[in-house]
């Protein structure tokens, strides 16, 4: 099971929920992932940070890092993100709220 965080920009929200929206079903379509559909969690507060758990194929992860269907989704999805400094109430620990996002699969 794979879980990815994206800090993504205020400004691209939408953006980046259309990019994600074909995600899982290029990586399912490949074969790299299960056909359990993924989780897409937002944080409740601004500025928005997606959570996105989906699980991996046994031996799906290398291939999928060299299949340019799925290294185009990956680099749109950059260019719609950027980095932020943590805020943690316990070093080392936090504890963001999230709220489930409807994914068409």
């Amino acid at each position: 099971m794979c879980i990815w965080t994206y800090w993504v920009r205020a400004d691209a929200e939408e953006e980046f929920l259309s990019v994600i929206a074909g995600h899982w079903p290029a990586l399912n379509r490949l074969g790299f992932v299960t056909d359990d559909p993924p989780l897409l969690l937002r944080s409740s507060q601004d500025p928005p940070v997606y959570v996105q758990i989906m699980t991996w194929e046994a031996g799906g992860m290398r291939p999928a890092h060299e299949h340019p269907d799925v290294i185009e989704i990956w680099e749109a999805a950059k260019q719609l993100v950027e980095e932020r400094a943590d805020r943690h109430a316990v070093p080392g620990m936090s504890f963001p709220f999230y709220r489930r996002v409807e994914i068409p699969v």
